[in-house]
């Protein structure tokens, strides 16, 4: 017999009950975080920080953990930093580099340098673009 890769709700005082994937007449307590199958108590492997159903899938779970761990890590995703972020901040050595250039060549040459002024504000644009950006999607990177 050929069994489903979903598990078969079924009706139970009018709540949809999943039953487990390997032990269809028993009803699940999870669902597997690799290959989103039912489980039931007997066949869940806790991971701590989700549920497996067989020794392949809990090897997926704890590398699936590890990717969350590190993406939370390089985007800073539940720390505070008193420093705003390093892309910010290398816009806005830009910004100072390119209207302080642009400043001085205006000074000596006595005429105005539109071009390194013009680069100046760019990314002076872009420096205040990414502060926004980044507050509205809570990063810090």
């Amino acid at each position: 017999m050929l069994r489903s890769y979903l598990a078969r709700p079924t009706k139970a005082k009018g709540k949809n009950k999943m039953k487990c994937y390997i032990h269809q007449e028993i009803d699940s307590v999870g669902i597997c975080k690799s290959c989103q199958k039912a489980v039931c108590i007997s066949c869940a492997i806790d991971t701590g920080k989700g549920i497996a159903c067989s020794k392949e899938c809990e090897n997926d779970v704890y590398d699936l953990n590890a990717i969350i761990d590190k993406s939370k890590r390089i985007y800073s995703i539940g720390t505070s930093s008193k420093l705003p972020p390093t892309g910010i901040i290398m816009y806005f050595i830009f910004t100072l580099l390119f209207i302080s250039w642009g400043i001085y060549n205006s000074m000596n040459r006595e005429r105005i340098d539109y071009f390194t002024l013009l680069m100046g504000a760019g990314f002076l644009v872009i420096t205040i673009m990414a502060y926004v950006r980044n507050k509205k999607l809570n990063l810090n990177c």
